[in-house]
Formats: structure tokens, sequence, C-alpha cells
């Protein structure tokens, strides 16, 4: 079998090219951890996010960062003992009503994207906070 000479030599030329560098993106893994003393029970919660490092010419090259909260997990705890979350559910519609835990889990939700943006070390891009 017969090569052409200038499939080998474009063959040869391919093996000596250099290899370029592109773009690079940071991004970080973070959890974080947040509570709520509510008198008789506690919520606890976990936050993970995922933090990309922006560096934006404008600002002279200071690092900002935008911000993807990926997931909250909450966590209940009665006078100081962890309970079950739906134990806990169960106990908080019996005792405040239909639509009573959604409303609480979505107020602390809030609270606690809020604290995020206010405490996190890797300063959002539009702060707000």
């Amino acid at each position: 079998m017969r090569f052409e000479s200038s499939l080998v030599t474009n063959l040869k030329l391919n093996k000596m090219s250099k290899i370029i560098k592109g773009q690079v993106s940071v991004d970080r893994s973070v959890y974080t951890e947040f509570s709520k003393d509510m008198g008789f029970f506690s919520i606890h919660t976990d936050v993970w996010s995922v933090v990309s490092e922006i560096n934006d010419g404008n600002k002279g090259g200071i690092l900002t960062y935008s911000h993807d909260i990926t997931e909250i997990c909450e966590r209940f705890r009665i006078n100081g003992k962890a309970v079950k979350r739906d134990g806990f559910e169960e106990l908080y519609v019996k005792l405040y009503g239909d639509g009573a835990f959604a409303k609480l889990l979505m107020d602390f939700e809030n609270e606690v994207e809020t604290e995020y943006y206010k405490t996190t070390e890797y300063k959002p891009i539009n702060n707000k906070y």
C-alpha cells in the first residue's frame, strides 16, 4: 500500500503543531451551613452552590463571582434533639394547618439566600446585599 506524499506531509505537519490553551473557567463548589432558633424548635440548613470567577476588565481586573445555589436542605431540631423531617412536617401541619409548612420553608429559604449573599467571601457581580 502506497501513501500519497501530500498525505504523509500533512500528517507530519499535524504532529508538529502546538496545542494552544484556551479559556480557563474557575468554578468552586461551596458548602455553607446556616441555622435559626425558632424557640421550641430550630432549623438547620446545608446550602450547596457553584461559584464562578469573573474577571471584569471594566473594574480594573477586580474579581467578582457569579453564584448558582444548587440546593438548600433543611433539618429540624426540637428541644435541641434532631427529629425526622416527615414527623416534624406532620406535627407542624397539625398545629398550623395546610400550607403552613411550605410557607415556613419558603420564608426560611429566602432568609438563608439573603444571608448567603451577605456573608459570602466571594462577592457577587451585582452586590445588592
